[in-house]
């Protein structure tokens, strides 16, 4: 090309000409014979190999059209581009993001279940361009529909990532597997016969075990799932799970099964599951935080919005908005829900700045448990539901102060402690401090 001009690119009614087009999106497709398409790197050099032949003399210059199938390392799925997701993530190399268009049906294309996407081949984005318009219908199938294999703790900066699509049918919906701090967001999951979204443990072919923590979830729906809205198994160690303005609704087992340490939910809507919207267990500081509760256990006989074992210890939920109304009749036959959360054996509990109306029973029930807080003051209560109903609880609190009760039965927790006797044994009523060994009456500073 060396001392030759430059052709200049003529314009056609103010349109790029093929040329400024591939330049300007390094997007040309080379068809071969068996019409596969190249990667987005071959693809740029081969197109601008084939230019400068062209510009030398020394080959014929042939038109190369663009492809729609693979723009800027984008590779499209549906009308125009790769018939299948399968197809489009086998093409894809690192870098590059698998669309799924409107256009595309997973039925007539003949699509297999599992759609697996192995994070230890390559590192792609799926996407689609809108939650409700992309959409992958696995019909009828006893297949899950989306497989996340990841690389486990091998490779911590290589996160899937999977957004903006619509999951139908299918056994689960999306299984996630040995992929920490993975993320997923914008998301619906319907009427998938089991789980919408399920975590699990994974121990690969030489026997190492792979755990799945640092998750993110954001704006994800499951909704009408025939399992768990949403599943984290404990043997995936899902710690550090968090999600942002998620939903579980009408899902015919758990809305949440949260599990792990420091896992947590923040937002979101949490109604009408056919069991607990939460089952909380497995895992040390958890949080719900600014959820809304409506109407959970659809298909038990007590139904119940929140239920967490002596294994949730430090458990905090705050801000949240409990309505235990069914508003529709449901297979339980009921018209309110029994208690809107229920603990079992729990240890240092948190419950503050809750709104709660329409329960049977309690707002909070309590068995067993260990210095549960209630922090009772913050409370808004919109009827006569009852706030507490506890048994055999062990120094229940309200904003650190253990409440009413005979102190003599009960050892403070640490030098400070505070409690309210309740005046038995001649002592009086009020405050009391625990000195270490003995519990010492703020009203006539004698000992207990």
């Amino acid at each position: 090309m060396a001392g030759k001009p430059l052709q200049q690119d003529r314009m056609n009614n103010n349109e790029m000409s093929r040329r400024q087009f591939v330049e300007a999106t390094g997007a040309t497709a080379v068809v071969g014979s068996t019409g596969g398409v190249a990667s987005a790197a071959t693809r740029r050099e081969r197109v601008e190999g084939d230019a400068v032949e062209a510009l030398d003399g020394s080959a014929t210059n042939q038109s190369v059209e663009p492809s729609v199938s693979s723009l800027g390392g984008r590779l499209i799925v549906g009308e125009g581009g790769y018939q299948t997701i399968a197809g489009a993530w086998a093409a894809a190399d690192d870098g590059d993001v698998v669309f799924v268009h409107s256009s595309y049906d997973a039925q007539t294309a003949g699509e297999e279940f599992p759609i697996v996407l192995d994070y230890e081949e390559k590192e792609v984005t799926l996407t689609g361009g809108h939650r409700s318009g992309s959409v992958i219908d696995a019909g009828d199938t006893d297949e899950n529909v989306i497989e996340v294999l990841g690389r486990g703790q091998n490779d911590y900066r290589n996160s899937p990532a999977v957004e903006n699509l619509k999951i139908v049918g299918g056994n689960v919906g999306l299984r996630i597997r040995a992929a920490p701090y993975s993320s997923y967001k914008d998301l619906v999951f319907w009427q998938t016969n089991s789980d919408g979204v399920a975590v699990e443990g994974y121990t690969d072919d030489d026997g190492a075990y792979k755990g799945s923590f640092g998750i993110t979830f954001r704006n994800v729906v499951s909704w009408n799932c025939g399992g768990h809205g949403f599943r984290l198994d404990t043997d995936a160690r899902p710690h550090s799970t968090s999600f942002f303005g998620c939903h579980a609704a009408f899902n015919h087992g758990y809305g949440v099964m949260l599990r792990g340490f420091s896992s947590r939910f923040y937002g979101g809507t949490i109604q009408n599951n056919g069991s607990y919207g939460v089952d909380a267990r497995n895992g040390s500081g958890q949080l719900l935080s600014g959820v809304y509760f409506e109407g959970n256990g659809t298909r038990e006989p007590s139904p119940i919005d929140v239920y967490a074992t002596g294994t949730a210890a430090g458990l905090t939920i705050d801000t949240c908005y409990f309505q235990g109304n069914f508003a529709r009749g449901f297979d339980n036959g009921l018209e309110r829900e029994y208690a809107a959360i229920a603990l079992d054996g729990t240890l240092n509990t948190t419950v503050e700045n809750c709104t709660y109306r329409n329960y049977d029973s309690s707002f909070i029930l309590a068995e067993s448990t260990t210095d549960l807080d209630l922090h009772r003051p913050s409370h808004c209560a919109l009827d006569s539901t009852v706030f507490f109903e506890g048994l055999s609880d062990e120094r229940t609190r309200s904003n650190g102060a253990i409440q009413e009760r005979d102190l003599r039965a009960t050892e403070g927790a640490y030098s400070g402690d505070v409690g309210i006797h309740d005046g038995a044994g001649d002592w009086p009523w009020g405050l009391c401090l625990w000195n270490g060994t003995d519990w010492v009456s703020v009203m006539d500073g004698q000992t207990l």
